[in-house]
């Protein structure tokens, strides 16, 4: 029997590739997400973004929260206004690389026109190749070569210079739509569920939560709550709010009354649920 090891070797470790490749972009995703959802506390509060996260699971964390409200913004895809939004929200990003994208193609559609109409009129095309096989051919070639030499430097280099910053700009116009969206996400959560509601989440006893709760009639209002929680630290402290958001090692917390808003470590503290600020 032939000996299948090699390519089972080569199927497992190409697996492995895309797996990890699949990996990595995921968490290049979810960490830029996190970076939007930062920027929307900024947006809404005022707190600087950079003392809402510490390090990379920080932002993977954070990205979450924008995983969990797209997913609530499902429900929005047959609103008309809801595309709107997001166009607004991705329009100063995107008309960068559509502009470039416009000037790809402008350039192709030159050069195939050029090529139509060459095939299109003969007496065009003859006078190329006239041109082309002229007798001042050489004089031509070399004027071309010594302007070539002479231009080069100071052509070259500049237009080199140009396309790499075009080619940047392309680039951080693609990669700044996955923070934008991770910012109108978070914006969209502090509307809904820290800002809007008026009430905490209700505690519920044992005997409540065993209890069978009827069904929701269709079209009925939906209540929205807050989760707010009291963190006590060592020291006697005590700080009160609504959850904004959270990371492994602090709470962003929102006093709906004084309207102030504070990151809170949760480092050497308990944190409790409550019912009612």
């Amino acid at each position: 029997m032939p000996d299948t090891t090699p390519v089972r070797k080569f199927s497992s470790t190409k697996v492995l590739t895309v797996f990890l490749s699949i990996s990595s972009a995921t968490v290049i995703v979810l960490a830029l997400l996190g970076y939007g959802v930062a920027l929307s506390a900024e947006a809404s509060f005022g707190i600087p973004h950079s003392v809402i996260f510490n390090s990379t699971s920080d932002l993977l964390t954070l990205g979450g929260w924008a995983v969990i409200q797209m997913v609530l913004i499902l429900n929005k895809l047959s609103e008309w206004g809801f595309y709107v939004k997001i166009w607004e929200a991705t329009w100063p990003a995107t008309k960068i690389a559509l502009v470039i994208m416009a000037a790809l193609v402008a350039l192709g559609g030159i050069a195939f026109a050029t090529q139509y109409l060459l095939r299109r009129w003969p007496w065009l095309r003859r006078a190329v190749e006239q041109l082309r096989g002229s007798t001042h051919k050489k004089v031509l070639a070399i004027a071309s070569f010594l302007i070539f030499v002479l231009a080069a430097p100071l052509v070259v280099m500049p237009l080199t210079m140009l396309a790499i910053l075009i080619g940047i700009m392309f680039l951080v116009s693609l990669l700044s739509i996955v923070p934008i969206a991770g910012l109108q996400a978070g914006k969209a959560h502090i509307d809904d569920w820290v800002v809007g509601p008026e009430f905490c989440v209700p505690l519920q006893s044992r005997h409540a939560r065993l209890q069978v709760k009827p069904p929701v009639k269709d079209g009925s209002p939906k209540i929205k709550v807050s989760t707010c929680v009291t963190v006590k630290k060592t020291s006697g402290t005590e700080y009160r709010g609504r959850v904004v958001f959270s990371t492994f090692n602090a709470v962003v917390l929102y006093d709906p009354e004084a309207g102030s808003v504070r990151r809170v470590s949760t480092e050497d503290a308990s944190l409790e649920v409550i019912d009612k600020l």
